[in-house]
């Protein structure tokens, strides 16, 4: 991947040509698409996924389970990189966001996921809903990079190496920086397999090791919370950005379904021909005409691409969705079994054992603290250096025999025995 550095001048140059009538609010559609095209078997997956996700809606509603009767409370790690040598915080053109706009993200994700924002539309009191999905920030990680800015398509590894990942199986991770190509934000699909003893929080082929560790949220620092100097766009300006990519991230798909008259799977969304593609803040009404029937667009839906001031909804079905998803795709499902975790006690369970290429771990740390991991072989010695928050490791140029597995935070240390053939 070629990197390509930028003088702050002429940053600042194209920032100030770039019209907001020529943003685009989302780049998860073509992210994905690249992902499947070097993976073409994820396309097939993404088709059985689906069909997993229905019958699971479906027997819910058989069983007239309401999803959203107890709360998920997800932990957020926000990842903020930035080319301030000066590491100077705040202010306008500066990626390196203060405390304050981080945290006003958090208020918003909140208040739209509880369906508390306040914000009114034509959709808003018959058909928005509390998701029952919370959000708590954990940390801040601010990490210094020559590099000034990244393509939301192909540079999410770049970011994930530059500022790792806290673990993708109990975080929702967000990169915040400075975009390319006119983009506000991004984000990583879930997979949806079969869970079992040997899937629990991470994907266990080859070719997913790399997801598990760019799963997450990439957000411009311009369009990241709400009410901060860094915000310069009258149109994107409340946040509503990352709940749109977020919601990506639980499973959601646009509301017109990435084609003319397509589909999100969601019956209480009414069909829509396109996005609201608009820097329309007055909210005018948009109708579409699919398969025959007139219908008003939910333009007030968190999923379509209108301006913030115009969003105020996710539906019933998108909440029983983003909950089938919660449950079914195997970080996901992690995360959430984490969350309900009460023991003061470090946890660590490592697979496969044997192992032959990748090592996964599922890692509890209780107050979310930091870890460590580590490989000793029988002699004592320390084989594998000291990774912060880690949970996979790649063990195949290891010789065949037992070796220990070190987990060390502030205050616990645990070891497990694994064997590599």
């Amino acid at each position: 991947m070629i990197t390509l550095l930028l003088m702050m001048g002429t940053v600042s140059l194209s920032v100030a040509q770039v019209s907001e009538s020529t943003l685009i609010r989302c780049a998860s559609t073509e992210q994905d698409s690249l992902r499947i095209s070097k993976n073409p078997a994820l396309f097939k997956l993404r088709q059985q996924s689906e069909a997993v996700i229905q019958q699971y809606i479906s027997r819910s509603r058989v069983n007239k389970r309401t999803n959203a009767d107890e709360i998920v409370t997800i932990p957020v790690v926000v990842h903020v990189i930035h080319s301030e040598e000066g590491r100077s915080m705040g202010g306008a053109g500066n990626a390196n966001i203060t405390d304050a706009q981080v945290n006003s993200q958090i208020e918003v994700l909140n208040e739209d996921y509880s369906n508390t924002s306040g914000y009114k539309g034509f959709y808003t009191d018959s058909l928005g809903v509390d998701t029952g999905i919370r959000f708590k920030l954990v940390t801040i990680v601010r990490t210094y990079n020559s590099k000034s800015q990244f393509s939301p398509i192909t540079d999410g590894d770049d970011l994930a190496e530059i500022s790792p990942a806290w673990s993708t199986n109990r975080y929702l991770n967000i990169w915040v920086c400075r975009l390319n190509d006119r983009y506000l934000g991004t984000s990583q699909f879930p997979v949806v397999t079969e869970i079992n003893n040997r899937t629990q929080g991470l994907a266990t082929s080859e070719d997913e090791e790399q997801d598990a560790l760019t799963d997450g949220v990439i957000i411009d620092f311009r369009y990241f919370g709400r009410n901060a100097e860094a915000i310069t766009s009258r149109i994107y300006n409340l946040g509503r950005t990352t709940t749109h990519e977020v919601g990506h991230w639980l499973g959601l798909i646009h509301i017109w379904g990435d084609r003319n008259c397509g589909t999100d799977h969601c019956e209480d969304t009414p069909p829509a021909y396109t996005k609201n593609e608009t820097t329309d803040i007055e909210c005018t009404p948009v109708f579409s005409d699919c398969r025959g029937v007139n219908t008003r667009n939910m333009i007030e839906n968190y999923m379509d691409y209108s301006p913030d001031a115009c969003m105020s909804v996710f539906t019933n079905d998108q909440m029983e969705r983003m909950h089938a998803v919660l449950e079914l795709s195997p970080r996901r499902a992690k995360l959430v079994e984490f969350s309900k975790i009460t023991t003061d006690e470090l946890l660590v369970d490592i697979y496969p054992n044997p192992v032959q290429e990748t090592l996964f771990s599922s890692i509890f740390t209780p107050n979310f603290e930091v870890f460590t991991v580590s490989v000793f072989n029988q002699r004592g010695q320390k084989v594998i250096q000291d990774k912060l928050n880690r949970t996979s490791l790649n063990v195949k140029n290891l010789p065949s025999g037992l070796y220990f597995y070190k987990v060390e935070t502030a205050s616990k240390t645990l070891t497990r025995k694994f064997y590599v053939r």
